[in-house]
């Protein structure tokens, strides 16, 4: 699994291979500006997927990312047991943007000291992931195919980052705390 979420600059290079649409709240083909080595947001499931294919890679599947993130003991945060304020980009951390009065995504790896175990970074917080694990759920009277997220985000109180915890979220939205890793 990478070690990083896929970033700004990642998917700038994917766009500008490919006929694939931005993210609604880019300029075009462009990032925001000094967004660079941010994880890419607001992508849905078919999004990450085409990229991970253009890259020869796949998204990992939840089990996989679950184990990069708990390590071999289980850990329930990438770094123990318990909840450590500072670890984790969340919204208790308050990094607000002042134009949008909203929490902001930071960029990859500046949580050092939140490490999992096989050294993969801002797995809890900063940007939920989508995995390829299928999560099929009652939406009014049928079935239908979600997917499963993982890692909470900057938008979520931390004890909800837990690597164990999973969201089912339908495929087809572009959420703006949601990126995502390859494997």
């Amino acid at each position: 699994i990478d070690r990083h979420e896929v970033t700004h600059r990642q998917y700038q290079a994917f766009l500008l291979a490919t006929a694939h649409p931005p993210p609604t709240y880019w300029n075009g083909k462009n990032p925001p500006k000094d967004m660079e080595n941010v994880p890419v947001l607001a992508v849905s499931y078919d999004d990450a997927l085409a990229y991970a294919k253009w890259a020869k890679k796949r998204l990992p599947t939840e089990e996989e990312w679950e184990k990069a993130a708990r390590g071999a003991d289980g850990l329930r945060f990438p770094w123990g047991n318990d909840w450590q304020p500072g670890l984790a980009n969340t919204r208790e951390l308050g990094k607000l943007d002042p134009r949008a009065g909203a929490a902001l995504p930071l960029p990859r790896g500046s949580f050092e000291r939140g490490a999992s175990p096989y050294g993969c970074m801002d797995m809890a917080g900063n940007a939920m992931e989508w995995t390829s694990t299928e999560a099929p759920a009652a939406v009014g009277d049928r079935v239908s195919l979600f997917r499963v997220l993982k890692g909470g985000s900057f938008l979520f109180d931390g004890r909800m980052c837990q690597a164990g915890a999973r969201l089912p979220e339908n495929p087809l939205l572009r959420l703006m705390g949601v990126g995502f890793r390859c494997a």
